[in-house]
């Protein structure tokens, strides 16, 4: 939200008042919050008081927490999909590039004990790499190179087709986990909010996760996005991994 924001100020206009979300801009900063020193401690609280300056008679609070930071080597394997939308809608220099850009960046921290697919939707949905070790590194940047934008979105049936190729590669004690990188624009196929989210959340209790990971602006759908990724989240402490 804090960029979002930040791009409507220096266009010099007003920002919608759904897109001023407190919390979001909070967040966007670092505090530099001590950290916990094991997962004994899962979290540290950092509390700061001072009178508020436009009433005498009242203080403000500050609570700030931070959660224990998991060692780069004590990360669990992962089961990653890539799940990326290439309809037409995406073919936008602050969309399929800048997605493809993002995920050339975490493919590059993946280890042998990682595994990356990748599926695509369009019109139609497809496997673009079938379930590969992380360390291969050029075959997984080669296939995302190669994806291009064009066509209508059928979101609904590539969320399914990388729910199914995730649960064939589940790892029990690992971090299985579907990556959505769209503009939320789907206009083809299930668009019941209804379907999706019980679709996600059948998964979700198999131990799937969904991340949605939202591009571009104009036809932007923050609202679905935010929406599918609440009921994707599975809470659980294994669910690390850091771009």
């Amino acid at each position: 939200a804090y960029s979002n924001v930040r791009r409507y100020l220096q266009e010099g206009l007003l920002p919608p008042s759904d897109a001023v979300r407190t919390e979001e801009l909070i967040n966007y900063f670092d505090y530099g919050y001590p950290t916990p020193d094991s997962r004994e401690q899962p979290f540290a609280v950092t509390t700061e008081i001072a009178p508020a300056p436009w009433n005498q008679e009242a203080h403000l609070l500050t609570v700030g927490i931070r959660g224990y930071d998991v060692p780069p080597e004590a990360r669990p394997a992962a089961n990653l999909v890539f799940l990326v939308d290439v309809s037409g809608s995406m073919n936008s220099p602050d969309k399929l590039p800048l997605l493809k850009n993002a995920f050339r960046l975490l493919t590059r921290k993946l280890t042998s004990e990682d595994r990356v697919a990748i599926v695509v939707y369009a019109g139609a949905s497809g496997l673009v790499l079938e379930s590969t070790p992380g360390d291969r590194h050029a075959s997984i940047l080669s296939a995302l190179d190669r994806l291009q934008a064009g066509g209508s979105t059928n979101g609904g049936d590539g969320i399914r087709l990388a729910y199914a190729v995730a649960e064939e590669n589940y790892l029990p004690d690992g971090i299985n986990r579907v990556l959505l990188a769209t503009d939320g624009d789907f206009n083809v196929g299930t668009v019941s909010h209804g379907a999706l989210v019980d679709l996600i959340e059948r998964n979700r209790d198999k131990g799937i996760a969904l991340t949605a990971l939202g591009f571009g602006t104009g036809n932007y759908n923050d609202h679905l996005i935010e929406q599918l990724a609440d009921h994707g989240y599975t809470g659980s402490r294994a669910e690390m991994l850091e771009v």
